[in-house]
């Protein structure tokens, strides 16, 4: 498995979540916000990783993945409640430690915390969204092929 693997196991754990689908959850891709399909947008990307030695032949990866979750701006009051709303519903993909691997490479995964929100300002000033990071850690155990 790799990384973007199970950042891809991420993506589809997002998109089943109440509230979100293909047209507003994407990996790397915050041009999907120009489109205007939704008010809201989850935009996956890589965080932090480290690496832990089991044996000489094996490790366990543990990787981040930020959930950059973005609320268009209305008003201060509707737009902090959606935000919130949207955090929430992204939450029970904590009934899914293993991500819906099937291989059985994943170990756990969970979210460990974020920042606090951020309002994100037009050029003339005001704010047109609000983003909050939210961070997925998992773990996979690789297997190393000694060579030579």
């Amino acid at each position: 498995m790799s990384y973007s693997t199970g950042e891809d196991l991420i993506q589809t754990r997002v998109i089943a979540c109440d509230n979100f689908d293909s047209n507003n959850v994407a990996r790397g891709n915050w041009k999907l916000m120009n489109k205007g399909r939704s008010d809201h947008y989850a935009i996956l990307r890589p965080g932090p990783f480290t690496i832990e030695w089991n044996t000489y032949r094996s490790y366990i990866a543990t990787w981040t993945t930020i959930v950059e979750l973005w609320q268009r701006y209305t008003d201060d009051e509707v737009t902090r409640t959606n935000l919130f709303a949207r955090v929430a519903d992204l939450l029970p993909i904590m009934a899914y430690p293993r991500l819906g691997d099937t291989g059985g490479t994943v170990l756990d995964a969970h979210f460990t915390g974020g920042g606090e929100p951020q309002e994100m300002w037009k050029k003339g000033g005001g704010p047109q969204w609000l983003r909050w990071e939210m961070q997925i850690e998992w773990k996979e155990e690789v297997t190393v092929n000694i060579a030579g």
